[in-house]
């Protein structure tokens, strides 16, 4: 994947996404978008489609950071407080991969822990464009030096509800805190 980084004009300069492209070659997927211009696949524009917005017909995945016995701690909670609330629950590819396939509407949400801009700069502009939403585990909007993440597809009536119930299950099983 690859994420096109540049500083926006505000007095701060703060540094936001305006282009991606995601590759999967033995999918031969490419999703790419640019900032105000609309999410592709392949070259089709995609129509933003409506995830779902009762959790419990939602598909999540979840990541699994190996990057320390605390990130791994977080993320088995999640999957064991996620497992009852939802539809499904999967554990496969990487970030980029995996907000590509929420922008698609294949999945209905990501969570992960300890992201890098790398991993997912690219997914950030392509779930925006195609109507998703990205947020920080506090509630606010994530943004590029973000690293734990709540992601999910368009939601009815722009609403966040599906983000907002994540959030909550996994703040109530401490599954948000990855403190050693």
């Amino acid at each position: 994947s690859i994420g096109v980084v540049s500083l926006d004009n505000s007095k701060e300069r703060r540094p936001v996404v305006v282009a991606g492209v995601i590759y999967n070659p033995i999918l031969d997927e490419m999703v790419s978008a640019v900032r105000s211009r609309g999410c592709y696949m392949n070259g089709e524009r995609l129509s933003p489609r409506l995830g779902p917005s009762d959790l419990k017909q939602a598909v999540i995945n979840v990541g699994f950071p190996v990057s320390s016995e605390s990130t791994l701690r977080a993320s088995s909670s999640a999957v064991a407080a996620l497992a009852t609330s939802v539809r499904g629950l999967r554990m496969i590819a990487s970030a980029s991969q995996v907000m590509s396939w929420v922008a698609q509407g294949k999945l209905s949400a990501y969570v992960s822990w300890d992201l890098n801009a790398w991993d997912v700069a690219a997914g950030m502009v392509i779930v925006e464009e195609s109507g998703g939403y990205i947020s920080n585990f506090d509630g606010t909007e994530a943004g590029i030096s973000s690293r734990d993440l709540i992601v999910t597809c368009n939601e009815a009536d722009g609403k966040t509800q599906i983000s907002q119930d994540i959030r909550m299950i996994l703040e109530e099983k401490g599954a948000l805190s990855i403190s050693a």
